[in-house]
Formats: C-alpha cells, sequence, structure tokens
C-alpha cells in the first residue's frame, strides 16, 4: 500500500522516525535509513533512483520522464538537526506524535514534512495521470544541516544530470496556516573567526594586571567600534552595494498578517532595535547584519578567578542583501577588525565561508527577469492561483531574513532559478525541542501541489 496516497501523515512519521543527525557520526544509521526511506518512496512513484556518493552522505538523485518534457528540480534535504537538549522535548524527538493539528518530532517541518507533501501531491497527480508529461528530477541532499559542504562539488560533476527549467524549494518560511508566501529573496551569508592574544599563558591579574592589554578588554572595544549609537554597521564601504527594496515588495511586506507587538511577544524581547529608516519586519529581510553569535575567554566557571587570560575569541556572522559579495564584505570586515587592535595584541581573522544572497522578482513585477525560462514564468502564476484554491488567499511575495547557501549554488552552477513556497511557520520550533509540523498546512498544501504538478504539464 502507497502510504503517500493513502496516509500521508503516517508516511511523514516513518520518514521522521529515522534519527538522520548528520552532526553527528553516531547517528550514521539513522542518517542511512532516512536516505533509504526516501529512496523507497520515490521508487514506488515510479521514479529511477542513483545515490551519488560525496565525502561525508551520499545525495539522492531520482529522475522520471521523458527529456522533450518540460522539466523541473524538486530539492530537499534528509538530514536534521540534533535534538538536544531531550529534556526540553514533550515526547521522544523520533518517535513522531500526531498532537492538537501537529506531527511533533526532529525533522518534521524541516525538511521532511514538505518533501512529504510534494511527494503525496505528486502520487495523486499521478494516480489521476499515470503519463502525466512533467519531467521531474529529486534532489535530496544529506548534509544540508552541517553546511552542504559536499555540495558545491556535487554540482559542478553532475550539472548536466539537473536539467529543468526551475528549482522548486519548500524549505523556507510562511506567516501561518492561514497565510503562505513565495520567497523572493534570501540573505547571503559570511561566518568570521576572530582570535586574540595577549601574554603566553594566563597571568595573575594582581601581579601583572596595568602592565597588559588584557585581550578580552581589547576583543570587547573592537567589536563595539563595529556599529554606531543607532546599530548601523561603520564597516568602511559595508553599505555600497546594498540594493534598498522596491516598493512593491514594502507593500506586500505591509499585508503581513502580524503586528510589531505581537512579534516582540513572540520573541519574548523588551523592545526593537532596528536601523534608522526601517521597521522591525523590515530590518530582517530587507537590511544587511553584523551578529555577534559568541564571545569568550578567560575564566568562565562558578566563582572568581582573578586571571589576565591569554587569549579571546569572538564569533561573527553577516547577512547579507542583494547586491553585496561575501567575498567583499569578509574581506572589509577583517580590515576593520584588523585596524580596531592595537599592537599590545596580537589578532588573527579567518572567514570560516558562507555564501552570496539570492533573489528572484516574479514574473510582471519590477526587476523581473524577462529572460526567464518559459516555464519558471508560468509556474509563479500558477503556484499563487493554487494556494489561493487551497487556502482561500493568495500567497505573499516577501524576502526572507535566513540563508540557503546552495540556492545561489544552483543558480550559478546548474542555472536553475527558484520558485521558494514556504511550508513551515515560527511556531514550528525549527531547530528547537518539540519541533512540529502543521497538519492543516500538510493537507491544503497536498492539494495546492497535486493542481500544481498538473498545470505545469499543460492539463
Amino acid at each position: 500500500m502507497n502510504l503517500l496516497l493513502s496516509d500521508p501523515v503516517e508516511a511523514l512519521k516513518r520518514y521522521v522516525s529515522h534519527p538522520s543527525v548528520s552532526a553527528d557520526p553516531s547517528f550514521s544509521d539513522g542518517v542511512a535509513g532516512a536516505r533509504d526511506c526516501a529512496c523507497s518512496m520515490l521508487r514506488e512513484l515510479g521514479f529511477s533512483v542513483d545515490l551519488v556518493e560525496t565525502p561525508i552522505h551520499p545525495v539522492i538523485v531520482a529522475t522520471r520522464g521523458d527529456p522533450s518534457w518540460p522539466g523541473l528540480v524538486i530539492y530537499g534535504h534528509y538530514d536534521v538537526q540534533p535534538p538536544d537538549p531531550l529534556n526540553l522535548w514533550s515526547a521522544d524527538p523520533f518517535e513522531a506524535v500526531q498532537r492538537d493539528g501537529r506531527l511533533y518530532g526532529r525533522g518534521a517541518a524541516d525538511n521532511k514534512g514538505p518533501q512529504i507533501v510534494h511527494m503525496a501531491a505528486l502520487a495523486r497527480a499521478l494516480q489521476k495521470n499515470p503519463d502525466l508529461p512533467l519531467r521531474i528530477t529529486y534532489l535530496i541532499e544529506g548534509e544540508e544541516e552541517i553546511g552542504s559542504p559536499s555540495f558545491r562539488k556535487f554540482l559542478e560533476d553532475g550539472k548536466e544530470r539537473l536539467k529543468g527549467d526551475f528549482l522548486l524549494v519548500s524549505d523556507t518560511g510562511s506567516p501561518g496556516p492561514e497565510q503562505l508566501a513565495v520567497t523572493t529573496g534570501l540573505r547571503g551569508l559570511v561566518a568570521l573567526e576572530v582570535k586574540v592574544y595577549g601574554p603566553k599563558q594566563d597571568l595573575h591579574s594582581g601581579v601583572h594586571g596595568g602592565a597588559l592589554l588584557n585581550p578580552l578588554q581589547a576583543l570587547a572595544q573592537a567589536c563595539a567600534s563595529l556599529h554606531d549609537k543607532d546599530g548601523r554597521v561603520t564597516v568602511p564601504g559595508f553599505y555600497d552595494a546594498v540594493q534598498p527594496p522596491r516598493d512593491w515588495e514594502r507593500e506586500e511586506l505591509a499585508k503581513l498578517p502580524i503586528t510589531e507587538a505581537a512579534y516582540a511577544d513572540f520573541l519574548g524581547a523588551p523592545d526593537f532595535f532596528p536601523p534608522p529608516g526601517y521597521s522591525p519586519l523590515e530590518a530582517i529581510r530587507f537590511c544587511p547584519t553584523l551578529e555577534f553569535n559568541g564571545i569568550g575567554g578567560g575564566y568562565q566557571g562558578e566563582g572568581s578567578k582573578t586571571v589576565i587570560p591569554a587569549e579571546a575569541f569572538a564569533k561573527i556572522t553577516c547577512r547579507l542583501v542583494p547586491d553585496q559579495s561575501a567575498e567583499d564584505i569578509a574581506a572589509k570586515v577583517e580590515a576593520a577588525l584588523q585596524a580596531a587592535f592595537p599592537p599590545a595584541v596580537r589578532v588573527k581573522v579567518e572567514a570560516k565561508g558562507g555564501g552570496d544572497p539570492y533573489a528572484i522578482m516574479p514574473p510582471g513585477k519590477p526587476g523581473a527577469d524577462e529572460g526567464a525560462k518559459p516555464l519558471l514564468k508560468r509556474a509563479f502564476p500558477l503556484a499563487e492561483q493554487c494556494i489561493e484554491n487551497s487556502f482561500g488567499c493568495r500567497p505573499l511575495y516577501l524576502r526572507e531574513g535566513g540563508s540557503i547557501p546552495i540556492i545561489r549554488d544552483l543558480k550559478e552552477v546548474a542555472r536553475l532559478d527558484s520558485l521558494m513556497l514556504g511550508l513551515f511557520t515560527n511556531e514550528d520550533n525549527l531547530h528547537a525541542p518539540d519541533e512540529s509540523f502543521n497538519l492543516e498546512i500538510m493537507h491544503k498544501a497536498i492539494e495546492a501541489f497535486e493542481g500544481f504538478f498538473t498545470g505545469l504539464a499543460g492539463d
């Protein structure tokens, strides 16, 4: 019995039951189990399935259809985040539990649930028309949650297998079960690590204090110099290439069914601190950032230990918007940091990876690519109509604050632009305890994507 047709929720439970944590080698059996589960479901749909080996976890490449048919590539990932801390889960994270209209389990929303939506919708479309003239290539990787380290080389070696007119992705978010969003932009990312070195070892702060510059003090001063009092980044040239949002983008964002007060309450934040000229909801989508993700050094235990630490560190990430370049911003931030430290300490700044931002404007909107492939031009209005039919309202076209570097890679290497339709919400607790997937969204989205696949095929 094909669960994708008879009971897609049960199919998702089975997929979630495989603990496919890519970051921890002790979960290797779970990673393999999830991979095999996805392969099995694709074979039931009539796909030819290959596993492409990488240095870490294989990539699933599955195909169906005649090469002459209109085609698309569907992206997903079978790996998940670690479940820790386990004591904050209401049930075993890998024994999916259905409760109050949700399915709880690690990976239920990110990204196994959206994959089941696509597969179940396709199963329905193929049941009605087994010869549906639509060529589909599935691309499901197992390293997304560790930064997709093998993905770029996989693309460069196998891009000829990824023939299609566009990429379909549902690894993005939406405002809620009554309002979906088509993502039109993803922020890029730059990660850097700063290490500051003072004396050759930790020193007694009474015996030596006053003679040396404390690495923690130097680090704090340098980090503080990277923003002004209004929160704008002071790195020279940081904003030079930034493209401001278009009027229609701000108008779409204004339709979001959430107030600033509700957003603050959801975050538990006492107040917002957006850059001048932007609301908080605009800032997370339209503005570049420079954030401190971790700062440390010296004694971290209980009580007091009077030392001058030998070294200190900071972890920094920048989120980038069109038309910023990850390489350019990394160089500018590194130069600003090097200039911020006096010669009394030694400094090492390392870029730890990242990727450029990605943006796509829907057909008919200012800035749209008039040279886009015909099937992609059809896909946007078709998706809008199918979503309105199933959810009762048209999707919003919104940039998203997060980053998915592989989307940019697929554009650069395989020349695939993306239709990104989000199926998870903030309430789904991605990467946190009690991750869940909204089953109302799941069932409505299956109906919507059935119409979408059928419409793309021209039936």
